[in-house]
C-alpha cells in the first residue's frame, strides 16, 4: 500500500513529517490539505512530470509516469473538483473513459458544487472525441462559437452538452456560470500555457516521478513566454514521486 510523507504545509516545514496512507484516513487528510475555496472560482492544474520536466514517457503518453503515489493524490483531487478540464488531444491520447476519483470520498460531499461525480469538460475546435467515453459520465464539450453546429454533429452529443467557448480562458467563465467553481485542468501543455498566460492558474500541482526520459518531450506549460512567480504551499514525498503544490503569487 502506498504512503506519503507530508513535509511542508501552508508554506512552512513541519517539525515532523506526517504520514499519509492510502486509506480512508489518508484520503480525508489529503482532502483537508487540498480543499478548494468556497464561493468563488478556483483553477488548479494537476500533471505528471519527470525529473527532467517531460510530461510524457517514451511512448508519448503519461502512462509510464503514473505510480501509486500520484494515483492517490489524483483520486483525491478529482473528488474535490466540480469539473476536470482537458484538451481534446489529451483525451484522445490518454485514458479519459472514466476519470476515477478516490473511492473513500465518493458522493460529492467534498466538492463545492456537491455533484456526485466531477464533470469532464473537453476543449475541442472540431468536436472529435475518442470512442469509449463513459456515456453515463457527465460530459461537456466546449468549442468555438463559429464551429458549434459542426462540433455538435461530429461529437454526437446532445445540444445542451456542447457549449460555445472561444478558448480555455472563456471556458472557465462558461463553467463557472454553470456553478462549476472548483476547476481542475489536467492538460495538455497548450491548454495550461493559455491559462497561465492569462493569469488564470491559481495552483500548480505536479507529480514529479523519479525518472528521466531525455529527448524533446513536451513540458508542463507551453505557449507564449510569461514570467510568473509561485510559492511552494505544500510538499508530499513518496517512494515513487515528489508532489509539490505551488500557489501563484498575486
Amino acid at each position: 500500500m502506498s504512503s506519503l510523507q507530508l513535509v511542508r504545509r501552508d508554506g512552512a516545514l513541519l517539525p515532523r513529517p506526517l504520514r499519509i496512507d492510502d486509506d480512508a484516513a489518508g484520503a480525508r487528510a489529503l482532502a483537508e490539505l487540498y480543499a478548494p475555496p468556497t464561493g468563488r472560482t478556483s483553477m488548479r492544474a494537476m500533471m505528471n512530470t519527470t525529473i527532467d520536466g517531460s510530461v510524457t514517457g517514451a511512448d508519448g503518453t503519461s502512462g509510464p509516469l503514473r505510480n501509486p503515489d500520484d494515483s492517490l493524490v489524483f483520486g483525491v483531487l478529482r473528488a474535490l473538483a466540480d469539473v476536470v478540464l482537458v484538451g481534446a488531444g489529451t483525451v484522445r491520447a490518454e485514458d479519459y473513459t472514466h476519470p476515477a476519483e478516490d473511492a473513500h470520498l465518493t458522493g460529492g460531499g467534498h466538492r463545492p458544487g456537491g455533484a456526485r461525480t466531477p464533470v469532464l469538460a473537453v476543449l475541442s475546435t472540431t468536436g472529435e472525441l475518442p470512442d469509449g467515453l463513459d456515456e453515463h459520465w457527465p460530459l461537456l464539450l466546449l468549442t468555438p462559437p463559429t464551429g458549434l453546429d459542426a462540433a455538435r454533429e461530429r461529437s454526437g452529443l446532445p445540444a445542451e452538452q456542447v457549449l460555445p467557448a472561444a478558448g480555455a480562458v472563456e471556458a472557465l467563465d462558461v463553467l463557472a456560470g454553470r456553478g462549476l467553481l472548483a476547476i481542475q485542468a489536467e492538460g495538455g501543455p497548450g491548454t495550461l500555457g493559455t491559462l497561465a498566460a492569462a493569469g488564470r492558474l491559481d495552483e500548480l500541482c505536479f507529480s514529479v516521478t523519479a525518472r528521466t526520459v531525455g529527448g524533446s518531450s513536451p513540458h508542463v506549460i507551453d505557449g507564449a513566454p510569461r514570467d510568473q512567480r509561485w510559492t511552494l504551499d505544500s510538499l508530499l514525498l513518496g517512494e515513487e514521486a515528489m508532489i509539490p503544490r505551488w500557489r501563484r503569487r498575486d
